[in-house]
C-alpha cells in the first residue's frame, strides 16, 4: 500500500490499476460468464453439436463445442478414420438447422473413398461390393448407392486432398471467418502426420505448429478442431499384453505438446481385431469391440465407452 502510495505522489498509475488494460481478467468478469454459460445451457441455447452417439455426448457435455481441439488417435488400422468420418456426418445430420461448415483436411486418403464408407453403412454393402471386386455390383444396388450419395451433395462439407502448409490452413480459416462470423468452421484433419512443412523441420516440430496454431484459431475464430493422429510403437510392445494393450497419453505421438493443447484425446483400441484378445476386456466381449478410450477430458469423464464396429460396412454404434 505505501508503495503504491508513492507511486501516486509521484504521478504513476499504480499497476494494479493497469492490470485489466494489459490483458487480465477480473475474477468478477469471469463470475458473469460462468453465470452466462449456465444460464444458456438452461435455456436451451446451443452450446454443442450432438453427435449420434448419447455416451458420447454425455462425456463431451453435449457434443463438440466451439473453441476446442479434439484428438482421435489410434495404430494404423485402428478404425480411426471411419470413427471420425461418421461422427462428423452424423453430427451434420444431428445439427441441420446450425451455421455449420466443414473443411476436410484429407491428406491419407482421396475424398470420394470417404463418402464410400459414409453410402456403405447405409446401403448395407460392403466396400469389395460396391467396387465389384468379386461380382459386378446389381443395377438395383447401383440405383440405391447412387440415390445415398446423392442426399449429401448439399451437406457443407469442403475436402482438401493435396497436403497443405500449416500457414495454408489458418489463411483460409481466417478468411471463412471474416465472410460469416456466425458461421462454426469443423476442420477435420486426417491425418495430422501428412500436413506439408519445410524438410528441415522435424515431423514432431511441424506436429507442435499445428497443435500451436490451432489452439490460435480457436481463440480467434472459435473453430473446431479434430486432429487424427497416430500412437507410437511403445503400445505393441510384448510387455504391454500384461495390460491387453490398452492405450495410455504417453502412447500418443507428439504426446506433451498434443495432450497439453487438447480439450479431448480419444484412443482407439480394437483388441480382437488388432492383437487376438479373447478374453474380456473392460468387462466386454473383445469381438467386434471399437473401444474408445477417453484418457483426457478437461470438464468432463475419462473412461472406456464400448462401441460394436462393423469395419466392413463402416458401421459403428454404441454397445
Amino acid at each position: 500500500m505505501k508503495d503504491e502510495q508513492k507511486k501516486s505522489a509521484t504521478g504513476e498509475t499504480p499497476v494494479s490499476s493497469k492490470l485489466t488494460e494489459i490483458g487480465f481478467k477480473h475474477i468478477s468478469d469471469t463470475i458473469d460468464e460462468s453465470i452466462k454459460v449456465v444460464s444458456d445451457a438452461k435455456d436451451g441455447k446451443v452450446l454443442a453439436f450432438p453427435t449420434k452417439w448419447r455416451k458420447l455426448n454425455r462425456r463431451l457435455l453435449g457434443g463438440l463445442r466451439k473453441s476446442k481441439l479434439y484428438v482421435v488417435s489410434g495404430r494404423p488400422g485402428s478404425g480411426k478414420s471411419a470413427f471420425s468420418n461418421q461422427m462428423i456426418f452424423d453430427l451434420l445430420d444431428n445439427n441441420k438447422e446450425e451455421n455449420l461448415i466443414v473443411l476436410y483436411w484429407n491428406f491419407e486418403m482421396p475424398s470420394y473413398q470417404q463418402i464410400l464408407r459414409v453410402s456403405s453403412k447405409i446401403v448395407k454393402k460392403e466396400m469389395s461390393e460396391l467396387l465389384s471386386i468379386d461380382v459386378s455390383l446389381a443395377d438395383q444396388d447401383f440405383i440405391n448407392f447412387t440415390k445415398a450419395v446423392a442426399e449429401y451433395k448439399d451437406y457443407p462439407v469442403y475436402f482438401h486432398d493435396i497436403p497443405k502448409s500449416i500457414a495454408y490452413i489458418k489463411k483460409i480459416n481466417e478468411a471463412l471467418h471474416e465472410e460469416d462470423e456466425d458461421r462454426t468452421i469443423i476442420n477435420v484433419y486426417d491425418h495430422t502426420r501428412l500436413v506439408k512443412g519445410s524438410k528441415e523441420r522435424s515431423e514432431l516440430d511441424r506436429l507442435v505448429e499445428l497443435s500451436h496454431t490451432c489452439v490460435e484459431m480457436q481463440s480467434q475464430y472459435g473453430v473446431i478442431n479434430v486432429l487424427l493422429s497416430q500412437l507410437n510403437r511403445n503400445i505393441e510392445r510384448e510387455e504391454r499384453r500384461f495390460q491387453q494393450f490398452q492405450p495410455m497419453l504417453s502412447d500418443l505421438f507428439g504426446s506433451d505438446s498434443i495432450g497439453q493443447d487438447a480439450e479431448v484425446v480419444m484412443m482407439i483400441n480394437r483388441p480382437y481385431d488388432l492383437y487376438g484378445i479373447m478374453e474380456s476386456y473392460n468387462g466386454q466381449d473383445p469381438r467386434g469391440l471399437l473401444a474408445l478410450h477417453i484418457e483426457k477430458n478437461r470438464e468432463g469423464e475419462i473412461g472406456m465407452i464400448p462401441f460394436e464396429a462393423d469395419m466392413r460396412r463402416f458401421n459403428i454404434t454404441e454397445r
